[in-house]
């Protein structure tokens, strides 16, 4: 007797991992994680800030490889929980919430939005022609200098608004991820597409104003 056969498995697209920040049951914003290393804690240096004096100076890291997640706390004061219970490391799954003193993060895992899936639709090159960074010219993060060692780079501003900048064989761009309206090449909005970069192009987030430079050979 033949058995009968499996239904055939939907193919999953590709998903975008985010924190959803709460206070007081507010939600204050959210934050993709399209790095690998994510930081936070209650020093301005954090990746995600959590001004409060429930929060360690550095509380806990998130590190984000090959479509997962793993929450470390680091020694923090107050500790740290998930749904309800203290850890000091945990593979994230979808619906999570993470408890870091007086703010609540729920972990959420969505499929790409048409903008991040038009950022990534080129194999991003891991060797570009040349080295490139980001200089933090205005804004909560002023004089900060961030080199694009990684396949894709997050930046973003006071107001919400998150760009990302990928890595192609043919150049660096940069895409609108989140917020209220475009970011702004040398003063034109990009839209949707992924815009390409030249070298001193200036990027605008909002009241956050980034430098794009090239770096010699």
């Amino acid at each position: 007797m033949e058995l009968p056969s499996k239904p055939a498995q939907r193919e999953r697209g590709p998903e975008l991992a985010r924190l959803v920040l709460t206070a007081a049951g507010e939600i204050v914003r959210q934050i993709p994680l399209v790095r690998e290393r994510l930081t936070l804690g209650r020093r301005p240096y954090n990746d995600v800030q959590l001004d409060d004096m429930t929060v360690s100076g550095e509380h806990a890291l998130i590190l984000t490889r090959d479509g997962e997640s793993v929450f470390h706390d680091l020694n923090s004061r107050n500790g740290s929980y998930v749904n309800g219970h203290p850890v000091k490391r945990r593979m994230l799954v979808h619906g999570d919430v993470i408890d870091v003193g007086v703010y609540s993060l729920r972990y959420a895992v969505e499929p790409m939005r048409a903008p991040l899936l038009d950022a990534i639709a080129e194999p991003p090159s891991l060797e570009p022609i040349a080295g490139a960074s980001l200089h933090v010219l205005s804004g909560p993060d002023a004089g900060r200098v961030l080199r694009l060692e990684r396949a894709a780079d997050s930046i973003g501003g006071a107001e919400g608004q998150i760009a990302i900048v990928t890595r192609r064989r043919s150049g660096y761009y940069v895409t609108h991820l989140e917020g209220p309206a475009y970011p702004m090449v040398n003063g034109e909005p990009i839209g949707l597409t992924a815009f390409a970069l030249n070298h001193d192009d200036l990027i605008e987030l909002g009241s956050t104003m980034v430098r794009f430079r090239l770096h010699p050979e």
